[in-house]
This record gives structure tokens, C-alpha cells and sequence, in this order.
């Protein structure tokens, strides 16, 4: 069989221009995205002076470290950014270590008692074991959680496995971790990468080795008021009747997809049934920008500003008109 040299190499190029105009088109859509400011809500009350105050700093996705002075108790502490490429053509991921030592070292994360990821994905757990390897403090979670701190050889006393409704006490705080279920955003009606994590996870690994786990209802005690950490994006129904709480950091990551019904489900879930008082959101920035860059996700992932305007109404509707702020990056948020 005689082989046309030129066609092959004509259907080779025409392939190589295809995969580029579609990488082209790709590029140009991830450009489209609102800005932080068209979501029109005010940035939370900064803690300007010390005091006998309780703050909480937000470093991005959910990662939220709460402070009375005296004891420090980390959500999440996920500071590693994949790029949109390592995400996109599913490869190997591991921690930036430069990263979280820089973290650690330049907001003083030097009391830290607990980590508490509120589920196992790699934009929320990843980190978890090298934060506690530099630090004494307590990893919580699902037996998820405690394979990703296993695979970063985590001490054994340094991680615990919770079940529904158990709670730990570090200093004045309290954390009480409830079941939930994450946003149903993936496939099927699910989340993305859904199951546990069966063995120790060790780096690098693909962004789906990070399933979920536990998606965990994260109530933040303390003698001054209570904070639920609500950031998965999920509920289940009448779950949080019996608990109250005076804030929710509620995470808004892929509500645009799940529609304004889903939405006031999931602010009825969380915020009306805490008789909550005041709403920080947070869980909707571009988590493959750096570590410290503060955009939304493009649009064509997550239309962030059509989410903030349903709950605007919502908020609207119920007559309750709780404040809903912004996170500053990097700032000590008055709480309490």
C-alpha cells in the first residue's frame, strides 16, 4: 500500500491548527469574567487595633484562620494555586512548599491548634499534612482527611477522625463538625471526584485522587459568638435545625450552575435556620490565579455576580436583610 506522504502531513498540520484554535478560543473565554467590585458587596470590618477581639483572616478559596490571641484554629489552609493547565490536562499535582512557608511565616500562623478542611478536595485538603508537619497543630476530619496527612507521614497524634456531631476543644474554641454533602456540580447529579480516600494519598497525585470525603458543616465556637463554615455548597435538608450560630462564611463556588431554587434552598439551609446575623461569602475566587491574587472564576466556569444578585433578592424576600460582605484578602476580620 503506497503511503501519501503529503496527505499525512496535511491532516497532521490541520490537526496541530485545530488543537491550537481551540486552545486559543479557550484562552480568550477564561479571560471573560466580572470583577470583584460588580458583586457590590462591602468588605468586612477590619480589625485595625489589638484588643480583646476574635478576627478571622481569609487567604483564599475558604482557607480562613480564626484568632482571639490567644489559640489559632485554620479552615482548610490550602495555599497551593495549579495553573488552569495542570488542572485542565489532569496533571500530577503537589504542594507548593515555598508557598505555605511564606503563609505560615508572614500572617504569623505561629499558634495554630487545629486544621480543619471542611472536605478532602485538593483546594481545600491539600496542604493540610505539610501545614501540620510545620506546626503541632491537630489535623480533624474524615478518615479522607487523615490519608491525606498519612501520606505526608503526619504524626499519628497529630490527626483525628470525627464523626457526626463530635466535638473538639483548643483554648476558648470549640469545633463541632456535622455531615453535610457537597454542591452537586460534577456528573450525574454529583460533585466532582465523589468516594474517600481509601489509602495514604502521597504527592505528586492527580487532582482526582483528592475525593471528597466528608463535606462537613464546620460550627466555630467561642465564649464571644459562633461562626458556621458552610463551604461546600451543599445541605441537607433540616440538618442544622437544632444549631445557631451569629455568622455563616458561605461558600458560593458553582451555585450559578445549580440554579436561584437551589440557592434559596441552600440560604434557607444555612443562614435562615441559624437565625444567623451577618454573612461573610467566600469560595469565589479564581483558585488557579497566585496566592494572593484575588479574581472571580471566568464565566464560562462560574458566573459569580449572577449568584450575588440571587441572593441579594433572597435576602431581600425574607425582610431579614442580613449583611452579606466580601473577605479582604489577607485581613483580620472583626468578628465579634
Amino acid at each position: 500500500m503506497t503511503i501519501n506522504v503529503r496527505l499525512i502531513r496535511n491532516i497532521a498540520a490541520a490537526i496541530v491548527m485545530l488543537v491550537a484554535l481551540v486552545i486559543f478560543i479557550l484562552w480568550r473565554q477564561w479571560q471573560i469574567r466580572n470583577s470583584v467590585e460588580d458583586i457590590g458587596w462591602p468588605d468586612a470590618t477590619v480589625a485595625t487595633e489589638p484588643g480583646d477581639v476574635v478576627t478571622a483572616t481569609w487567604f483564599g478559596i475558604s482557607t480562613v484562620l480564626f484568632d482571639d490571641g490567644e489559640t489559632q484554629i485554620l479552615i482548610d489552609g490550602a495555599f497551593t494555586r495549579p495553573s488552569p493547565f495542570q488542572l485542565g490536562l489532569l496533571q500530577p499535582l503537589k504542594s507548593d512548599v515555598a508557598t505555605i512557608n511564606y503563609a505560615l511565616s508572614t500572617f504569623r500562623m505561629d499558634r495554630l491548634a487545629a486544621i480543619v478542611p471542611v472536605h478532602s478536595h485538593f483546594d481545600h485538603a491539600m496542604d493540610v499534612g505539610h501545614v501540620a508537619n510545620r506546626t503541632s497543630a491537630v489535623v480533624l476530619g474524615s478518615e479522607s482527611t487523615a490519608n491525606i496527612a498519612r501520606g505526608e507521614a503526619v504524626p499519628v497524634d497529630q490527626y483525628q477522625i470525627l464523626a457526626d456531631g463530635e466535638v473538639r476543644q483548643f483554648g476558648e474554641f470549640t469545633i463541632k463538625l456535622i455531615a453535610s454533602v457537597h454542591a452537586p456540580i460534577g456528573f450525574d447529579g454529583k460533585e466532582f471526584f465523589p468516594g474517600i480516600i481509601d489509602e495514604p494519598l502521597i504527592q505528586p497525585a492527580r487532582v482526582s485522587a483528592w475525593k471528597t470525603g466528608v463535606a462537613w458543616s464546620i460550627l466555630v465556637g467561642h465564649p464571644r459568638g459562633t461562626t458556621l463554615v458552610q463551604a461546600s455548597g451543599g445541605y441537607i435538608e433540616g440538618k442544622l435545625a437544632n444549631e445557631t450560630a451569629d455568622i455563616v462564611m458561605l461558600g458560593m463556588a458553582g451555585l450559578a450552575r445549580l440554579g436561584a431554587e437551589y440557592t434559596e434552598s441552600y440560604w434557607e439551609e444555612t443562614v435562615t435556620i441559624t437565625n444567623a446575623s451577618r454573612v461573610i461569602a467566600m469560595h469565589h475566587d479564581d483558585y488557579t490565579e497566585p496566592f494572593g491574587v484575588v479574581k472571580l472564576m471566568p464565566d464560562m466556569l462560574d458566573d459569580v455576580v449572577k449568584t450575588a444578585g440571587w441572593l441579594d433578592s433572597i435576602n431581600a424576600e425574607y425582610g431579614s436583610r442580613v449583611p452579606i460582605e466580601l473577605p479582604p484578602f489577607a485581613e483580620p476580620m472583626l468578628l465579634y
